[in-house]
């Protein structure tokens, strides 16, 4: 048992070293590794086409005496749900616990940031998930097996969907100034998580491509920006190529949007910038 268990210490330091290497030196990695750990990938957030259905939402938990408006919920604890009928909660169910996004994405970035990202759905957060323990005539309680941050009263419940973590190579950087090929699909990094306007490697970000437009997980972008013109004598122009700002790797879809993480950054990203499908 011992000499399984070094074995497989050494195969893990092993792995380790050159996903470090890879990622510093820009050298190709043979050993494909996931694009994100589990809390990043269930920590995301979203933007749905519809908004998520109100019949479930979180009013309280245990510990709460006076119903404090200022109480949050953190994992390990029991929260106490509100719905209309208890036939439709089930011991052992998982839900997903979430918030709307709205007052996140107050800031705008770039023109007509709000105005993108309303056209893709409403903007959601991800709390938490939770397991229902029990459901009588009284109410129903359930555990918080996981937390990406506190629970409050008023936070919604949709039924959990796993979602898988994708795989990718470290490959060598990107031509910086490669053409736009009209023939692959092109979307817009229409903000990143938690809104921040400059980011760079190991950030979440949402694309205007979805379902409907044949993203799939794992499926890889690079990431350019727009350049204006150069302006010349007598008012013309001359034209400048996109510039490679970096990759992302698709994590998960909706019907319009999906969720991304940028995987490497060769200088500063903003949210505004564009991808086209390697």
């Amino acid at each position: 048992m011992r000499r399984i268990h070094c074995t497989l210490s050494v195969v893990f330091l092993f792995v380790s070293a050159v996903t470090v290497l890879a990622q510093e030196t820009g050298a190709v990695s043979p050993v494909p590794i996931p694009v994100a750990t589990r809390s990043q990938v269930y920590c995301t957030g979203f933007i749905a086409n519809a908004p998520v259905p109100r019949d479930l939402y979180v009013v309280g938990g245990a510990d709460d005496d006076f119903h404090s408006v200022v109480r949050q919920f953190a994992q390990g604890e029991s929260i106490f749900i509100s719905h209309q009928e208890s036939g439709n909660l089930a011991v052992g169910a998982e839900y997903s616990v979430v918030r709307p996004a709205n007052e996140l994405f107050l800031t705008m970035h770039y023109q007509q940031e709000r105005s993108n990202i309303a056209r893709l759905g409403k903007p959601y957060e991800d709390v938490a998930q939770v397991r229902v323990t029990q459901v009588n005539q009284e109410g129903a309680v359930a555990t918080v097996t996981f937390s990406c941050g506190p629970i409050v009263p008023g936070d919604l419940l949709m039924p959990f969907q796993p979602r898988d973590i994708p795989e990718y190579t470290v490959s060598s950087p990107l031509d910086p100034f490669v053409p736009l090929d009209k023939n692959k699909h092109q979307g817009r990094i229409v903000a990143s998580h938690n809104n921040i306007g400059y980011f760079g490697q190991d950030t979440i970000v949402y694309l205007n491509l979805g379902e409907n437009d044949g993203a799939k997980p794992g499926q890889r972008f690079r990431i350019y920006k727009l350049i204006p013109p150069h302006m010349r004598i007598f008012m013309l122009s001359q034209p400048t190529p996109p510039e490679t700002l970096g990759e992302a790797v698709i994590l998960s879809v909706q019907g319009k949007s999906s969720v991304a993480m940028v995987v490497s950054s060769y200088r500063e990203i903003s949210a505004g910038d564009f991808v086209e499908a390697e």
